[in-house]
């Protein structure tokens, strides 16, 4: 088995591509809600530029950091070589055109459920207006892309050889920031945060071995302390004996 096959938040940002229906039909049924305001394509024109443009902007610029997931992120002087050179391989070449790739097949995507969105018509609330269904429509297209082009993207970096990611040199841990986008606290993140108050709850109650060690270092602290009293009475009453003196005469 390949040794980056073993790095879990690669087969977690994998298995996002499952969420990518949802997203879908959250589209469809923004998309079958009210009668169109504009001509066809331009409501096409606004929801496509809205739900791919962002998504392709930040995966062709700055890709997403796949080790800042929320309460799981590990920030980046913590990341192992191998971590690194994973991360690395989202900069290449390859990975851009893939993002394009993924964008024009969104793109024909898009095209399609706008022509069928009118058969889902029954699905929507009643009452709803054409602008609210544009928007909903933007911000499931939005979601779609953003559970395809990373999975995806994951899943490129999975099927990499062991050659081809031993040839990739590790990105610095001082450029990570600049250079991917990250998602939620990275330095002191919910999971980190947790693990310590957990640790810091274990080391304030003592555990039965500390406290059986304890009660012998307090027993030979209390035989020291009546020994050394001991000694000190002694020595008091001998200094309180007069001397007899030998009877000479």
């Amino acid at each position: 088995m390949r040794s980056h096959w073993q790095e879990p938040f690669l087969w977690i940002c994998a298995a996002g591509i499952l969420l990518f229906p949802v997203w879908l039909g959250l589209t469809v049924i923004g998309l079958a809600t009210g009668d169109p305001l504009l001509p066809v394509g331009v409501e096409q024109a606004a929801v496509a530029v809205a739900g791919i443009g962002p998504v392709f902007a930040m995966q062709w610029r700055k890709p997403f950091d796949i080790f800042s997931l929320w309460v799981a992120a590990i920030p980046p002087e913590e990341l192992t070589p191998g971590q690194r050179r994973i991360l690395a391989a989202f900069l290449s070449p390859e990975h851009k055109i893939l993002t394009v790739l993924a964008a024009l097949l969104l793109l024909e995507v898009f095209e399609r459920l706008y022509d069928f969105a009118p058969l889902f018509a029954s699905l929507t609330p009643g009452g709803g207006t054409r602008l609210a269904g544009l928007a909903i429509a933007a911000f499931g297209f939005w979601g779609a892309n953003l559970f395809f082009q990373i999975p995806i993207a994951a899943v490129r970096v999975l099927l990499l050889s062991e050659l081809e990611l031993a040839q990739i040199d590790p990105i610095p841990a001082e450029e990570i920031e600049s250079r991917f986008s990250v998602v939620g606290d990275r330095h002191i993140p919910l999971l980190q945060r947790l693990l310590r108050w957990v640790a810091a709850l274990g080391s304030a109650v003592p555990s039965q071995g500390q406290k059986d060690e304890n009660q012998r270092l307090d027993c030979k602290v209390t035989e020291v302390s009546e020994a050394a009293s001991s000694d000190t009475e002694s020595e008091g009453r001998e200094a309180a004996t007069p001397e007899t003196t030998p009877d000479l005469t």
